[in-house]
């Protein structure tokens, strides 16, 4: 089998990913402005805590964004994720039961798109490829049916 680089998905899912931090960020920034319980001590903390909370979230981002690597290799799909525990998926062809790609609102004005592998199983019947341009999905998309078609006669242990 032959090992190569994992592919780390577009920059463009790290933007999403922080927006989604400073959303999170701004609606906790007003609760804190309206219910201040720290009002008597300390006036600027009605600053600190939210921008505590973006520096953290930001060194988060970053390092989530870098552990994220996908892979199709010859005869499985392997993904590799985690900040604090590091995930290491391999999705053999034969398991995969139909694959489909995915846009919500978020992914689409940033221009990106996920494919989502099913598999048989119960546990972690689901595997996300986050973070491709849309015709990168789809063609994985195609590529991940095509082998999944031609290894329905394989077993699958």
């Amino acid at each position: 089998m032959l090992m190569s680089e994992l592919r780390t998905p577009e920059r463009k899912l790290a933007y999403m990913w922080m927006l989604e931090l400073l959303t999170v960020s701004a609606i906790l920034s007003t609760v804190f402005v309206i219910f201040n319980p720290l009002e008597g001590i300390l006036t600027g903390s009605v600053y600190l805590v939210p921008g505590f909370f973006v520096l953290l979230g930001s060194v988060y981002t970053f390092l989530r964004y870098s552990a994220w690597g996908f892979e199709v290799r010859d005869d499985h799909l392997y993904l590799e994720y985690g900040v604090f525990t590091k995930v290491k998926t391999m999705v053999p062809f034969v398991r995969i039961q139909h694959v489909d790609t995915q846009r919500n609102a978020l992914e689409r004005v940033f221009g990106i798109s996920r494919v989502v592998v099913y598999t048989a199983g119960t546990r972690g019947s689901d595997v996300k490829v986050k973070g491709l341009v849309p015709g990168e999905a789809d063609s994985m998309q195609e590529k991940l049916r095509d082998v999944a078609i031609e290894s329905e006669d394989r077993d699958a242990v």
